[in-house]
């Protein structure tokens, strides 16, 4: 794997997933790695020190979507199409997989599990061969979940949805 960055772009790809870290770590404190010593502080430290962070920053993100499952809404990807056209490329691709965070992440808060998986038809981005690609992906994931109004408008549907549930016990 060749390293396509260095340190800077490292240190950048880290800081722009902290919001998406952050949010699912609110949720998932246990995705978190603990060292028993620091491993990395101002000023820097041992030489890879900042890609170390970024392959664990990855994992805890990964991690967090992973305990997320059971709160996945099979609905997610139709709602995302009902903002975006067309289905199929890369920026559906990522704005589905923010999307699908945002929707677990307000599933999980309210206590409600879906009983089936996304929609059908809908198929995960496939993991990336290296570090520099995964953290390339996550770091566009992140932007949308951040910035895309489109985060805005699955929230809703979802939130919605968990009322009509929540009214109907």
């Amino acid at each position: 794997m060749g390293d396509g960055g260095g340190p800077v772009r490292d240190w950048a790809d880290l800081r722009r997933l902290g919001p998406l870290w952050s949010a699912l770590r609110a949720e998932r404190p246990e995705i978190e790695l603990v060292t028993p010593e620091p491993w990395f502080g101002p000023g820097g430290g041992r030489r890879g020190d900042i890609r170390f962070a970024l392959y664990r920053r990855i994992i805890e993100i990964r991690d967090g979507q992973l305990s997320l499952r059971p709160h996945l809404h099979p609905r997610v990807p139709f709602w995302v199409g009902e903002v975006v056209r067309p289905a199929g490329t890369e920026e559906f691709a990522i704005l589905v997989e923010a999307a699908t965070i945002a929707a677990a992440l307000e599933a999980a808060r309210a206590g409600h599990r879906f009983p089936v998986a996304p929609a059908e038809g809908w198929v995960p981005q496939p993991l990336a061969a290296g570090l520099r690609e995964e953290a390339a992906w996550l770091v566009k994931v992140a932007a949308a979940y951040r910035r895309s109004p489109v985060m805005a408008h699955v929230r809703r549907r979802v939130r919605a949805e968990l009322a009509g549930v929540a009214a109907a016990r």
